[in-house]
């Protein structure tokens, strides 16, 4: 039973570096910096610095990717989680976001700890925010984003029942 174990190990070996030939297509568009949330916003430098930690490494052409992003199967993984980000919220477009509901709810989901996930919060240090960071980060976007729970820009009815 041991040299099939070997061989069977051996196998599986030799699949994890042939899968390091494939990867997925890390590639982002050109976007004009002029039309990144924060620049349209003028948000203060402690808010950029938030908001680059926690949010654009997902939610922007501008991802910082971690030396795993490159190993497969996880460089897979990594960029669907990235692509379903900026599908969903995407700062570097935000001249086309600005009015989406997603936008809007960016404040009820941080405050909520929805976002960063957990898995990003624990892989990435930069993603951690003490409390009070964290609500400094969720007026700041309720104030210059809107919220749809009251903190301005109330979503219509008609975008309530969009399925985004």
């Amino acid at each position: 039973m041991r040299p099939l174990l070997k061989k069977i190990l051996l196998g599986l070996l030799g699949l994890l570096l042939i899968a390091q030939f494939f990867q997925p297509d890390r590639s982002a568009p050109a976007a004009d910096p002029a039309l990144d949330m924060l620049v349209m916003t003028d948000a203060p430098q402690d808010i950029r610095d938030l908001v680059t930690g926690a949010c654009y490494d997902c939610h922007s052409y501008t991802t910082d990717y971690p030396w795993y992003a490159y190993v497969s199967p996880m460089s897979f993984i990594v960029q669907d989680h990235i692509n379903e980000g900026r599908e969903h919220l995407n700062f570097s477009l935000w001249d086309k976001f600005a009015t989406d509901k997603h936008a809007r709810e960016a404040g009820k989901e941080l405050g909520e700890g929805e976002m960063p996930p957990g898995y990003y919060r624990l892989m990435h240090g930069h993603g951690r925010m003490g409390d009070a960071d964290k609500q400094k980060l969720v007026a700041w976007f309720n104030a210059n984003l809107g919220s749809v729970d009251g903190g301005g820009g109330e979503a219509t009815e008609a975008e309530e029942g969009e399925g985004h």
